[in-house]
């Protein structure tokens, strides 16, 4: 539905439960989209939330359930009730569940996997849950199909039959175990179909096998399987046993997620918080994740101007001289920004590698160098002809391009740095790199106005 007719259609939900028509009120729910029911449900009162989402199929809540932000889920978990919920859940795959129980609050989450009705997802999730949030482990799905290597074809077909049934799950590749459970093998389901019925599905696998380890960092499955074209991706433990599979729309979700906290790490918000929650959640968890960084900006710019005050004297004898100071600051700010971004970006898709760091150092410190003496002679002129002081542009020029200079290196050096030492290269946020540079350029540019002091007044 387009988003204009969302009002509309929360008004028709509102009437009809007012009028108590409920097996109408159950065919309109039942027939929308779960991505557009999910926000009508939204934003409805309390008890009208519960009155629509009692009367949609199970398999179709679960759904709907699945399309909620993390707030709330928390409230529909609190109306409905934890046994109500459990049955929603044991509808969902098994990744999706652990994705909503992981977050909620230790004591609801316990509650909830105890009534959890079906034992073996509940087995499962509580194994996913022990994995870290982000990692292979953490978002795998076990809802998959295998083979034995020593099945025939014909007894091969009859396992995907039931293995399709029991999971719902859709066909990727089929993986092949040994007795022991350990990963052997994979084979299509085309190559499944094209082998004669009494042949061992051991004779066509393929046994060179891409895979990933449970400990592995999502972002490197996502690579892994964006790199090679999969569809899926087998995951395995230190003994080489198949634990689950990450499938291409759990690399959908995870390259908009990491995107995501790139972005918010780049302006300096903390990513502690689902994004959701920093849009339409509590304002706390909003302050608690914006605040930080800039209390950490706060300290620094207080620094810049304590500089700036030190050097009164120089700024009430060169009045015209000191103007010049926001360009330097925001031009030197700007493309060290700039750098950073393009060397996080990089870092992230593996363009720039940590071995050849001083190759990519040099580079930018010659497009910055470059950058620096067009906007310093734009500069320069535009100074001289201000002020008719031609030592003055010389002086603002130089300063321009050594600031400049300075930004892309800062730029460069700060998310390399962090990179090698196992941080997120993210981190090197603009507001961050802004904040040293202002330091860094006032301290340097007052300096040679005060030893040049006779020449620019």
């Amino acid at each position: 539905m387009a988003v204009k007719q969302k009002p509309n259609l929360i008004q028709k939900v509102t009437a009809l439960i007012r009028s108590g028509e409920k097996d109408e009120l159950t065919n309109f729910l039942n027939d929308l989209y779960p991505q557009d029911l999910a926000p009508i449900i939204e934003n409805l009162k309390d008890e009208e939330k519960i009155s629509s989402f009692k009367v949609l199929e199970l398999e179709n809540a679960a759904k709907v359930f699945s399309e909620f932000n993390s707030e709330m889920q928390k409230i529909m978990l609190e109306l409905l009730g934890a046994e109500s919920v459990a049955q929603i859940i044991s509808e969902m795959d098994v990744d999706d569940a652990t994705d909503l129980i992981i977050r909620l609050p230790e004591e609801e989450k316990v509650k909830l996997l105890k009534v959890l009705p079906d034992p073996v997802q509940q087995a499962h999730v509580q194994e996913l849950i022990n994995y870290p949030h982000e990692s292979a482990g953490g978002i795998m799905s076990t809802d998959f199909l295998k083979l034995r290597s020593d099945m025939t074809v014909h007894l091969a077909f009859n396992c995907v039959r039931r293995q399709a049934a029991e999971y719902k799950a859709q066909i990727y590749y089929l993986y092949v175990v040994d007795n022991e459970n350990k990963l052997v093998g994979v084979i299509s389901l085309r190559d499944l179909i094209c082998a004669p019925l009494n042949d061992l599905v051991a004779n066509h696998m393929n046994t060179e096998i891409i895979t990933c380890k449970v400990t592995d960092d999502q972002e490197t499955v996502a690579k892994t399987i964006s790199k090679y074209d999969l569809i899926a991706i087998p995951i395995i433990d230190d003994q080489n046993s198949l634990k689950g599979i990450v499938t291409i729309d759990d690399v959908v979700d995870i390259l908009s997620k990491e995107t995501t906290e790139d972005i918010y790490q780049g302006s300096g918000i903390s990513n502690a918080f689902p994004s959701d929650e920093l849009i339409s959640g509590k304002v706390s968890s909003a302050v608690k994740a914006r605040l930080p960084w800039l209390l950490i900006t706060l300290c620094g710019q207080a620094t810049a101007a304590a500089i700036i005050a030190s050097f009164d004297k120089t700024i009430i004898s060169a009045p015209m001289a000191i103007s010049f100071m926001p360009l330097l600051s925001g031009l030197s700010g700007n493309i060290g920004g700039q750098t950073a971004t393009i060397i996080v970006r990089g870092l992230v898709t593996g363009d720039v590698e940590l071995k050849n760091s001083v190759k990519f150092i040099v580079h930018e410190l010659k497009i910055g160098f470059t950058i620096g003496i067009i906007c310093a002679f734009i500069t320069g002129i535009i100074a001289w002809n201000q002020h008719s002081t031609p030592y003055l542009g010389l002086v603002v020029a130089f300063s321009l391009c050594c600031s400049m200079t300075a930004g892309v290196l800062l730029g460069t050096i700060f998310p390399i740095l962090l990179q090698y030492f196992k941080k997120d290269p993210a981190t090197a946020s603009a507001p961050i790199i802004t904040t040293i540079l202002d330091i860094l350029n006032f301290t340097f540019y007052l300096s040679i106005i005060t030893l040049t002091l006779k020449h620019v007044r």
